[in-house]
């Protein structure tokens, strides 16, 4: 399986050595599903811990996109500046955030966070990260990895999800994107 960041293009942000691992860890992940649909499971559980434990403790268990994005990360030992449950944490302009169609000289690495919003509020809500981006602005859709989300044959951006997928989505969907290389800390 190739995973690039254009079609032909390989990623040569992260270390050679971080992408392994984490593409290993990605591929281990794919279709983990809830145990009964309601954001639970062992999997599931193991997200949220590595995020705070007492998440677990929360009826009903809450929304874990974000506890997902953090894990690919901390499973490899390569810890981020944020560390949240809420999506929208991995978002701001101390971070480098910014609107991906505004910015299309800037192109997303594999790895970076990429931000959905929801409802009437227009706050960022689920979390995903960036598996696949074609540079060439004529290519609409981009490949991200999610955790809680549904399955490759739903289309658009659903707020509940039953699992790990890796989904095609439009550009125009994502709202903000943070470079990975401002998530970690130096050094990793």
């Amino acid at each position: 399986m190739c995973h690039l960041t254009g079609f032909g293009k390989p990623d040569l942000v992260a270390a050679p050595a971080t992408q392994r691992l984490q593409r290993k860890l990605i591929i281990a992940q794919l279709g983990i599903k809830e145990k009964t649909g309601h954001n639970d499971g062992e999997r599931i559980d193991e997200y949220r811990a590595s995020v705070a434990q007492w998440l677990n403790l929360m009826q009903p268990k809450p929304a874990w996109c974000a506890c997902f994005y953090y894990y690919l990360f901390f499973a490899i030992h390569s810890p981020l500046k944020v560390k949240s449950a809420r999506a929208r944490d991995y978002f701001s302009k101390a971070l480098g955030s910014y609107q991906p169609l505004l910015h299309p000289e800037r192109v997303p690495a594999f790895g970076d966070a990429v931000g959905y919003v929801f409802g009437k509020h227009r706050q960022i809500a689920h979390i995903g990260f960036v598996y696949e981006w074609n540079p060439d602005p004529k290519v609409s859709m981009c490949r991200i990895l999610e955790g809680n989300t549904s399955s490759a044959r739903v289309l658009g951006v659903v707020r509940e999800g039953d699992g790990v997928y890796i989904k095609w989505r439009p550009k125009a969907f994502i709202h903000r994107l943070t470079p990975r290389k401002n998530l970690v800390f130096h050094g990793k």
